[in-house]
């Protein structure tokens, strides 16, 4: 299941993508071939996010193992990018907003040398509002023009 999140970044980009065809000059020559390839390249892309397998992210049942994690970035008060061993990326969503884990930071309330969603939880550092995790998945970089041009 592609996650809403990486599903939204990837349509977004898709449209600011093609978005520059829309705009260009009438008396300008665009050669179709390079839109079919620039479109196919993001098709692939997306094709490549649906066959993802948690285990390869080092997910396995909702957890991930704390010694392979990195760094955790929030990128919002409900969601963070995982930057793990390996140079794999795991997006973790809150069951609902954190409000000020962002800004504030955070402790990791964990029973044990794992982090697992519907069990542990983040405590936003000041304010002591503990907020639980609701689940991890594998996040793939967006595609840039640049890269679909490199395809």
């Amino acid at each position: 299941m592609v996650n809403k999140f990486l599903l939204i970044s990837f349509i977004s980009l898709l449209c600011a993508h093609t978005a520059g065809f829309s705009e260009m000059p009438t008396d300008t020559k665009v050669d179709a071939q390079d839109r079919v390839k620039d479109s196919s390249s993001v098709l692939k892309r997306l094709e490549q996010i649906e066959e993802v397998d948690p285990k390869g992210w080092g997910i396995r049942n909702g957890c991930i193992s704390r010694t392979r994690i990195k760094s955790i970035h929030f990128i919002d008060d409900q969601s963070a990018i995982v930057n793990m061993m390996g140079k794999k990326k795991i997006l973790l969503t809150m069951r609902r907003e954190c409000r000020g884990i962002k800004r504030e930071g955070y402790i990791t309330r964990v029973r044990g040398n794992t982090l697992c969603a519907k069990f542990d939880r983040f405590e936003v550092i000041d304010r002591g509002l503990s907020c639980a995790i609701k689940s991890f998945e594998p996040y793939i970089e967006p595609i840039t023009q640049e890269d679909g041009a490199d395809s």
